[in-house]
């Protein structure tokens, strides 16, 4: 009898986790927002998707778009990732185990975040490319990365001025990055070299044409203009001296 009742909870408890696996899979998608989109599971052949359509994601899962296309990753706590043209993404995994944890492996093109943790739970999101990891948690922002390895980083919001993004580069440096903050980082004369600075609207149109203007447009203009107030030169003050024209 005994060994029945444990036969029976540990065939319960792998049934929940099972159960809780395929409604946690299922929360996960990737659609076709635009253009040419196709997944692959594994290393399996690509697949696409129809417009319009959306596919349940599961880890190791890839998202490769074509050109002038779009497609977006749905994920259970709300968080969403836009996946611009001519990229492949790749959800390494997405779990709730002490909070809201996810990576992202992204080889190539654009992508926007937006990650959030409702109800106070915790999120700790990592965008790894070929030259740094971008640690995220509660916010919305822009990686590109080019075939050369470069990679930009742009800021737009934080939910919590406290947990801005990090960004760790192969290089074994870390840097903070801040609300209107942008970070470029690439190799001269094979060596990483990176920037930390002001986001300026040509750095935000980079990305804009894809997954258009960040939500808080108007607060990033106002960074902006007081960026470009600040460097505006004063011109002197005409002094009049007597007996001089």
């Amino acid at each position: 009898m005994a060994l029945l009742i444990r036969s029976s909870a540990l065939f319960c408890a792998a049934m929940f986790v099972l159960t809780a696996t395929v409604s946690a899979d299922a929360d996960k998608s990737l659609q076709n927002m635009k253009g040419t989109v196709a997944y692959q599971h594994g290393t399996g052949a690509s697949q696409p998707i129809a417009q319009s359509a959306s596919i349940a994601l599961h880890d190791s899962d890839y998202a490769i778009t074509g050109a002038k296309s779009e497609a977006g990753v749905s994920l259970p706590d709300s968080s969403k990732v836009l996946v611009g043209s001519d990229t492949k993404v790749q959800l390494a995994f997405f779990n709730r185990i002490h909070g809201t944890n996810a990576k992202f492996i992204i080889y190539n093109g654009k992508t926007r975040f937006t990650i959030e943790h409702p109800n106070g739970a915790k999120a700790n999101y990592v965008f790894q490319t070929p030259t740094a990891n971008v640690s995220v948690r509660g916010t919305q922002g822009d990686i590109g990365v080019d075939s050369n390895g470069s990679v930009r980083v742009n800021v737009y919001n934080l939910s919590n001025p406290k947990l801005p993004v990090v960004v760790s580069t192969t290089d074994g440096k870390s840097f903070t990055l801040g609300i209107g903050q942008t970070l470029f980082a690439h190799f001269v004369n094979g060596k990483l070299q990176e920037t930390v600075g002001q986001l300026s609207q040509d750095l935000i149109n980079q990305f804009s044409g894809e997954f258009g203007v960040p939500e808080n447009m108007d607060q990033l203009k106002s960074i902006i203009l007081n960026k470009v107030t600040q460097h505006i030169p004063v011109p002197p003050i005409p002094v009049s001296v007597p007996g001089i024209p």
